[in-house]
């Protein structure tokens, strides 16, 4: 299959704003060393801290499994596996949001172009 000088040019055209765009929504999102630092150990700390409540969840899952003698029964272990995740990231995005907080930067929602340092459209 052969590509044509036009498709790729206008691949090129339309690509063009999407990179312009990623690369100013990149800049936005610059942090001073200083924050950076900070932000690396509340990660740390937490990692740390919750090291025992992860294994916990994963020793939890196992033994679900293990005992699982159904599809029906292995399906609400995945279940409950996930609302477990949920809860534990949950718990983590708060504790990295009053640190962001106190920092004077914005809160992480979540939401995956927020995590990509983009404004949010309402």
């Amino acid at each position: 299959m052969r590509i044509s000088t036009a498709s790729l040019a206008l691949s090129a055209v339309l690509a063009a704003p999407v990179i312009s765009t990623a690369s100013s929504a990149a800049a936005g999102s610059h942090l001073s060393p200083e924050q950076s630092q900070v932000l690396f150990q509340a990660r740390k700390t937490w990692a740390k801290d919750n090291y025992q409540r992860r294994l916990e969840l994963l020793q939890s899952q196992q033994r679900c499994i293990d005992a699982a003698a159904s599809a029906d029964a292995l399906k609400t272990c995945r279940r409950q596996m996930k609302k477990a995740r949920k809860s534990l990231k949950q718990d983590y995005r708060a504790y990295v949001n009053k640190v962001r907080n106190q920092l004077g930067l914005p809160a992480r929602t979540g939401n995956k172009r927020d995590a990509k340092g983009r404004k949010l459209q309402a």
